[in-house]
């Protein structure tokens, strides 16, 4: 949307025309030019919707329906209603989209629009499905389906049949549900809709799977997928190839191949990471879909040091679980399939739905404790923004009720198992928004990072491939701290927007630098030009700035040689620049907002810190939502002093945390924010470590003379 500024001028001046004509009692002509200029703001919106840049759309199609309502339009207004519900729908704010579609049908059923009223009798009832209110969705999908049948709209009837067979498969109605996707398949194939097609064999294959018609599954699987290839569907073709691995994973273990399944789960989550790693190393990727070649993976863990590996996959309603120990035993459990009323419980689908809520209570920070690091325009550090309350960092009763719950499910049927000081966790999607940290069996228990330390893998080929790393590869010694560059106003997003300073970060990047003696890159000097020139060749990296996590961006400072506003290309340090760099640390740690977020796929989450690790960092530590300013001072301190002693970064973590608990940071939000991906790293800084001893040993003994 290069243009979207011009438009929005030519907006702007057909407005101020509109309002000339009116004031110039020519009301006719000013309203139809309100008119053509809120279509224009629609037409913006649902590019940006269509982009991904929802506070964008949400922006335009708010303007729009402004006009609508000044004009008396309510056609308009109905559409305007419409649009913000199919944005904050894409937002996850469910409650907000079923305000808004409900006042669309409200105008719709006014001005006698029955097509309209149909399609938000639809919307709302994929709003009450996604609130896991199933009786009230089937509900409004029934009257959809009768307003379709009576207006002899086949395609809608179609989807409506298709959306009714995903409400009873939430409520564990499998027949049923096939019953509906099998009628709507039959629509989609009478009016040759080969999109419709897809999908539909897609969710039969689901629903065969579910009723243990394995053979069956795979067929409508690969139907899918075959349609998929023939329309160019990309995305369609990689979600039914995963629905095919899914499914041998499946029949794998229900056949007591335990270790192949292990295999099947790591194809899909290695191949693509393996293979940038594995060509920065100059290394053999190893990832094969020959049976044949499915050996050694056992092996990976006995390499680490006093660790056990917690291996996680999951279904709609059941968590499979592989322990994988130092002396090469794996181990397979799987839990119960969990019982549909919890899931209605708490409002949702599936046992993703459940993990997406598991940090819900550690989004936003209040902004007189917490810098906004954040350059995401939805991930907003706000005081007043009451549509995110239910983000307050607070820990709530729902939270340790969700907390439990994967306690439950995913610690507790192996918790016998875990019998070293480290997990290593290979997470599977929507798992790496679980806090692992913060899960307790009770809410008087101990949390899990009291009794472990706690790692993150992508998958275990990627462990492999950095534990095979040449030896001479990362650099040993050096390091870059960057902090608080000045960014200023510059474009972004296609806005003209002020990057505020992070007074709070320098303070954190000066820390930093002086416990490992370098001098930091600060203010105006943190220029892209330089820190993409001090990469190659540091063995530590740490960034204290602002990051937009979704889209893999840092901001750096500009290098300003004229009077010309700076475009993003000239201050973002991006995730193909990344990549495109030879990294050669060992560690990076990114002390930015969120910067543990990204689109989560199977293979992970794709954003800024898997791109380090594809670039050749070994470890990163990132933090999973809103870092609070004074609690992250204190870990970083106490993090780099551990390591700075020779500790290595997965212990000097877990003391670092263990210290925050108990010196005035109890809160979870406070001391659980910053998680360890990749490998355990250790640095030689001999001669600070010896002056951070002497220096603890000093306050010691300054203490004890106090007494």
């Amino acid at each position: 949307m290069n243009n979207a500024a011009e438009i929005l001028k030519s907006i702007h001046i057909g407005l101020n025309v509109a309002i000339f004509l009116r004031n110039t009692d020519r009301g006719l002509r000013a309203t139809d030019l309100f008119r053509e200029c809120a279509i224009l703001l629609q037409i913006l919106g649902d590019v940006f919707h269509s982009l991904g840049e929802h506070q964008k759309a949400k922006e335009n199609h708010e303007k729009a329906l402004a006009i609508a309502i000044e004009i008396g339009d309510r056609k308009g207004e109905g559409t305007g209603y419409e649009n913000l519900g199919y944005v904050f729908y894409s937002l996850g704010e469910h409650q907000k989209a079923k305000e808004y579609f409900e006042k669309a049908l409200a105008i719709k059923i006014e001005i006698g629009n029955r097509k309209g009223e149909g399609t938000h009798y639809g919307n709302l009832g994929c709003v009450f499905h996604s609130l896991g209110e199933h009786q009230k969705a089937e509900e409004y999908y029934e009257k959809a389906l009768a307003i379709a049948i009576d207006t002899g709209n086949r395609g809608t009837e179609g989807r409506t049949y298709g959306n009714l067979g995903h409400v009873f498969r939430s409520l564990g109605e499998y027949q049923k549900a096939k019953e509906y996707c099998e009628k709507a398949l039959a629509i989609a194939i009478e009016i040759a809709d080969r999109k419709g097609e897809e999908t539909h064999y897609s969710n039969l294959g689901c629903m065969f799977c579910d009723l243990g018609e394995h053979r069956k599954a795979e067929e409508y699987h690969e139907k899918a997928l075959a349609i998929a290839i023939e329309i160019g569907d990309r995305k369609g073709e990689g979600t039914h190839y995963g629905n095919l691995g899914t499914l041998l994973t499946h029949l794998l273990y229900r056949t007591g191949k335990f270790q192949d399944a292990l295999y099947v789960e790591e194809l899909g989550r290695a191949r693509i990471l393996a293979e940038f790693m594995a060509e920065k190393y100059a290394v053999e990727s190893h990832i094969s879909v020959d049976p044949q070649s499915w050996s050694g993976i056992e092996n990976i863990v006995k390499r680490e040091s006093n660790c056990v590996s917690l291996y996680i996959s999951y279904e709609e309603r059941r968590v499979l679980l592989w322990v994988l120990k130092a002396n090469g035993e794996l181990c397979f459990r799987v839990t119960d399939e969990v019982e549909v009323d919890t899931l209605i419980d708490e409002q949702v689908c599936n046992l993703e739905g459940i993990f997406k809520k598991s940090a819900a209570g550690f989004g936003v920070l209040p902004a007189a404790n917490c810098e906004d690091r954040s350059l995401d325009d939805n991930v907003k550090t706000s005081l007043h923004d009451e549509s995110r309350e239910n983000l307050r960092a607070d820990e709530t009763k729902d939270t340790e009720r969700i907390h439990h719950l994967c306690y439950k499910w995913i610690i507790a049927p192996v918790a016998d198992l875990l019998t070293e000081p480290e997990i290593i966790i290979v997470p599977d999607r929507f798992l790496y928004r679980v806090p692992f940290a913060l899960l307790r069996d009770e809410p008087a228990g101990k949390y899990l990072s009291e009794k472990y330390r706690i790692r993150i893998v992508p998958s275990l080929t990627t462990l492999r491939i950095i534990q095979e790393s040449p030896a001479d590869y990362h650099s040993q010694t050096d390091a870059l701290v960057v902090g608080d560059p000045t960014v200023g106003e510059v474009y972004y997003n296609g806005h003209l927007t002020d990057i505020t300073p992070l007074f709070c970060a320098r303070k954190e990047a000066e820390m930093v630098g002086g416990l490992l003696g370098v001098q930091p890159l600060l203010g105006s000097r943190a220029t892209k030009q330089a820190v993409l020139h001090a990469i190659p060749s540091v063995s530590l990296i740490h960034f204290a700035a602002h990051g937009n996590p979704k889209r893999g961006e840092i901001a750096l400072s500009p290098q300003r040689t004229s009077n010309i506003t700076p475009q993003e290309e000239d201050y973002l340090l991006t995730m193909p620049e990344i990549q495109g760099v030879q990294v050669r640390a060992k560690l990076v740690v990114l002390s930015c907002c969120h910067s543990g977020r990204g689109m989560v796929k199977k293979e992970g989450i794709i954003g800024i810190a898997r791109a380090f690790l594809a670039s050749g960092a070994r470890s990163v530590l990132v933090a999973s939502w809103a870092v609070e300013d004074e609690a992250t001072e204190k870990l970083m301190k106490h993090f780099y002093k551990h390591l700075v002693r020779g500790e290595s970064a997965s212990e000097s973590l877990h003391q670092a945390v263990q210290w925050l608990r108990t010196n005035g940071f109890p809160k979870p939000r406070q001391w659980a924010p910053f998680v360890l991906m990749g490998d355990n790293v250790t640095f030689d800084f001999t001669k600070k470590g010896k002056e951070e001893l002497e220096e603890d040993n000093n306050e010691a003994e300054k203490k004890q003379s106090d007494y």
